[in-house]
């Protein structure tokens, strides 16, 4: 678990790092508002922080990922209708994590570094996962990171944070038939995937 980001602690690493999401300053906010945004902070830093690990980001960028989430947040708390602040947080976190994902990718490609070479993002397990979940985990990522941004943005959401078709189509802002849609082709894709990486270790087995 997670140490979980206090109001105050978000206030001051928005001032010394803001965030590259929506631009603008962390906002003032009436004391209503911001017994909103502490408990959204308390109830959902861990998913949200979990959702940038799963798409890709180091430990440390995956927090990053979560301030700025929650600094989107802030300016928004108007828009986030009550009850969906789970889903709403989500939708941004993982858009933004795939946004830096794509930044980071183009940097690399102008100084002709090969991604893999860098360690700039992770695939393995989270560090408080227990040792038997490891080999298992290590595995999801690695398949999920292998897909495609939309296809790993909605099997996320759907199938490790158990949102529900409604719930992803207003997380990612999409309609709810294309959220299906894609559902049901990252699972497939998974499927085949996993079936492939079966075969291979089956194959390994086997060889003399």
């Amino acid at each position: 678990m997670r140490d979980t980001l206090s109001l105050q602690a978000l206030r001051a690493l928005d001032a010394v790092s803001p965030g590259m999401g929506d631009q603008g300053d962390f906002p003032s906010l009436t004391a209503e508002k911001e017994r909103r945004l502490a408990m959204m902070l308390d109830t959902h830093f861990d998913s949200v922080w979990r959702a940038g690990r799963r798409m890709g980001l180091l430990n440390a960028r995956a927090e990053e990922n979560a301030q700025e989430v929650f600094t989107v947040a802030a300016r928004k708390l108007d828009h986030i209708e009550a009850g969906r602040e789970r889903a709403f947080l989500l939708g941004v976190a993982v858009r933004l994590a795939a946004n830096a994902r794509r930044r980071m990718f183009a940097r690399l490609e102008q100084v002709g570094l090969d991604a893999d070479e860098c360690e700039v993002f992770d695939s393995g397990p989270l560090p408080d996962e227990i040792l038997a979940q490891k080999e298992q985990r290590s595995l999801l990522d690695q398949i999920l990171l292998s897909m495609s941004d939309v296809l790993r943005e909605v099997l996320t959401l759907y199938e490790i944070e158990e949102l529900n078709l409604p719930e992803i189509a207003i997380a990612l802002e999409i309609p709810e038939g294309t959220a299906a849609s894609r559902l049901r082709r990252a699972r497939a894709e998974f499927s085949r995937k996993l079936a492939g990486v079966a075969a291979r270790m089956v194959r390994h087995e086997e060889a003399p």
